[in-house]
């Protein structure tokens, strides 16, 4: 049987050039299933699934639609209805792929719709604004975007080679497709630059143990595909080097972009976890020099690092971080276990170096021990984060409560 793929788009708009995508896609011996998500009606070519259906399955109608006037009802009506049709169409096991073509609307349509599908399922959205930050249309998922660079208002020889090629590549995925299926348990392991040396010592440690190894890179986004993941089924334990994002994110620093399940779905999950405050010593800024941190922290302890730069976390900040991570940890279901390196957490906060300030560290951990609960296990460990030992504890703790989770037969 010939793997099927959904093409989404607005037909009201684009329906010459889905046809020619249609035409391509069946040319590579696959099944094209076009999904219109236009709202106005259109005579070019018939769609599998209507704009009628779509907008039912979004709880609405296209004349209802119409009738408001309101492009944003529009919008979230036929990404919404839109997302259910694909998300029946993965489940009953019809498609194997799915592209989109379009402008700014069809893109965000489409990105809104492709998130219901699972990482490693093939996604691919042909674009006209593919040049601008994707950031918001990608997110935490797997998904291909490629540039059309002429408008998409028509064919010629450029929109022709561009939609041929699009094809091409999604009839490949999707000749390939599977899910990702790990043959060992998986341990997902947070880090960033600061604490690479922790990171490397604990990779190599866990890959002993027989663990599939993870690596997240904790600058927002990769965080949140990892806590997707999770959500997904296929981490088994987390090793949660780095929480420097949340200083991030209190200050609108580099790596602020995190969402608000943070630290919460592996405690939903009730999956081993080991957490170090890996970074909360600093707040990083993309700039090379004192005047691109904002005026507001320009007094504090100041470090270049490449083409960004690092402020220190005051005492105030760490009693807001205690705060909020606490509350995040005892939300959890299963132990916890949080690890804190008494000579600083970072390669800039050890000894020596320009962050290192114990005392100032001592205000994290005293405000931790007030506040979280008695199924927390909090260690301190005579040591800087990027220390070996610091590492060996890390993986040592997780591996017993991965090798306790795996006796109790969960």
């Amino acid at each position: 049987m010939n793997p099927g793929i959904a093409i989404v788009g607005t037909l009201d708009t684009k329906a010459i050039e889905i046809q020619y995508l249609k035409e391509s896609i069946a040319a590579g011996e696959c099944e094209a299933i076009v999904v219109d998500v236009g709202v106005f009606p259109q005579d070019l070519l018939q769609p599998d699934i209507s704009r009628e259906t779509v907008a039912e399955f979004g709880g609405s109608s296209p004349s209802d639609i119409l009738d408001r006037h309101d492009r944003k009802f529009a919008v979230d009506t036929m990404t919404k209805g839109g997302a259910r049709v694909i998300k029946n169409l993965y489940d009953e096991g019809k498609i194997s792929g799915i592209i989109s073509i379009g402008g700014g609307t069809g893109t965000h349509i489409a990105s809104g719709i492709m998130h219901v599908l699972p990482v490693g399922f093939p996604k691919l959205i042909v674009s006209t604004i593919a040049s601008r930050d994707m950031s918001g249309i990608i997110g935490t998922k797997d998904i291909t975007i490629m540039h059309t660079v002429s408008d998409l208002a028509g064919l010629n020889f450029l929109t022709r080679k561009i939609l041929s090629d699009a094809a091409a590549a999604i009839i490949a995925m999707a000749k390939n497709a599977s899910e990702p299926l790990p043959a060992k348990p998986v341990v997902a392991l947070t880090s960033f630059g600061p604490l690479n040396r922790c990171a490397f010592f604990c990779k190599a440690m866990l890959e002993d143990l027989g663990y599939e190894v993870v690596p997240f890179h904790a600058v927002g986004s990769g965080t949140m595909a990892m806590e997707d993941l999770i959500d997904q089924g296929v981490i088994h334990g987390v090793l949660d080097l780095a929480l420097h994002e949340f200083a991030d994110w209190m200050h609108g620093g580099y790596c602020k972009g995190i969402g608000p399940s943070r630290l919460e779905r592996g405690g939903g999950k009730g999956i081993p976890r080991v957490i170090l405050p890996g970074g909360l010593d600093m707040i990083a800024f993309e700039c090379t020099s004192i005047e691109g941190v904002p005026s507001e922290l320009r007094n504090r302890k100041f470090l270049s690092h490449d083409f960004r730069s690092f402020v220190r976390t005051t005492a105030e900040d760490l009693s807001v971080l205690a705060e909020i991570i606490s509350d995040k940890l005892n939300q959890a279901e299963y132990p916890v276990t949080m690890i804190i390196p008494l000579r600083g957490w970072s390669k800039a906060d050890a000894p020596g170096a320009p962050f290192y300030d114990p005392a100032l560290d001592e205000i994290f951990l005293m405000a931790l021990k007030s506040r979280l609960v008695s199924g927390i296990i909090l260690v301190e460990v005579d040591a800087n984060i990027n220390d070996f030992e610091c590492a060996k504890l890390a993986v040592w703790q997780l591996h017993q409560q991965m090798a306790l989770r795996s006796g109790m037969g969960t």
